[in-house]
This record gives C-alpha cells, sequence and structure tokens, in this order.
C-alpha cells in the first residue's frame, strides 16, 4: 500500500511539473488581481526566463509602459525581478516575485526596494496571483513603435 501511495504521490507531483512546463512558457501572458501583466519572452533550456512587467496597480508610478524582467523557472517555481527604469520612467526602487505555478495561476509574494533604503523594515510586501492572459491585448504594448 505504500509503494501505491507513494507512486501516485509521484505521478501527481510529475503531472503538476508537466503541467507547468506547457504553462510557463515563451510568448505567455499573466494578469494578477490589479490588472498588471507579466509577458514571457523566454525561457531558456536552464530555465532563465527573461520579458517585460506593465505596472498597472492603483497608486503606484512607473504605469502602462514595459519594463524588463528577468528570473528563473525550475519545474513549477518561479521567480522574477524588474528594476523600475526605462528609456521613460524611473521609480528609483526593484521588485522581485518568487512563487510557484498552482492550478494554472502564478502564486507569488513580492518585495519592493527603494534605493537608498537603509533598514529592512523599508521594504514593501506583498502578494500576487497571476492568471493567463490574451498576449495579444498585451503585446501591443511591447511593440516598440
Amino acid at each position: 500500500m505504500k509503494k501505491l501511495i507513494a507512486a501516485f504521490l509521484l505521478l501527481a507531483g510529475l503531472t503538476s511539473v508537466a503541467q507547468a512546463g506547457s504553462l510557463l512558457r515563451a510568448g505567455s501572458a499573466w494578469t494578477n488581481q490589479s490588472g498588471s501583466t507579466l509577458y514571457i519572452q523566454s525561457i531558456s533550456p536552464s530555465g532563465l526566463l527573461t520579458g517585460a512587467y506593465i505596472n498597472r496597480a492603483a497608486g503606484y508610478r512607473c504605469q502602462n509602459t514595459p519594463y524588463a524582467v528577468t528570473g528563473w523557472v525550475y519545474g513549477a517555481a518561479i521567480t522574477f525581478t524588474t528594476k523600475w527604469k526605462n528609456s521613460t520612467e524611473s521609480c528609483n526602487s526593484i521588485t522581485a516575485w518568487t512563487g510557484f505555478l498552482y492550478r494554472g495561476q502564478i502564486e507569488t509574494m513580492w518585495q519592493l526596494v527603494i534605493n537608498g533604503s537603509s533598514s529592512t523594515r523599508q521594504i514593501i510586501q506583498g502578494a500576487d496571483t497571476f492568471k493567463p492572459a490574451s498576449t495579444k491585448a498585451n503585446k501591443s504594448l511591447l511593440i516598440k513603435k
């Protein structure tokens, strides 16, 4: 019985990783509860992720333009970071998200640090849930005009 349970758990884990690989892929877009979008441009064979993040969270600057993203995918685990500086605006900060793909959503915790901070108490923290988004609608913001 123990072997049967172990085999089932192993199979469930492999299915979960296989689903992660099919959903976390280049060309996919993910929108969180604030309307912000993570666009995954590429994932290398080693798991290196590149892409862009478009912020639409109320109460924050640096909105509606893409910011470069880099990170890692390891099975269902994902981490990515953006420096809030591009050719049009700088918000003098960095945000890092860490989480996992589960049931078709990316569940993350994030931390934002402002350049010049001097205490960990100044780090802003939160959580985001990203759901698959239409790449057509979001790709248009990534195309340079």
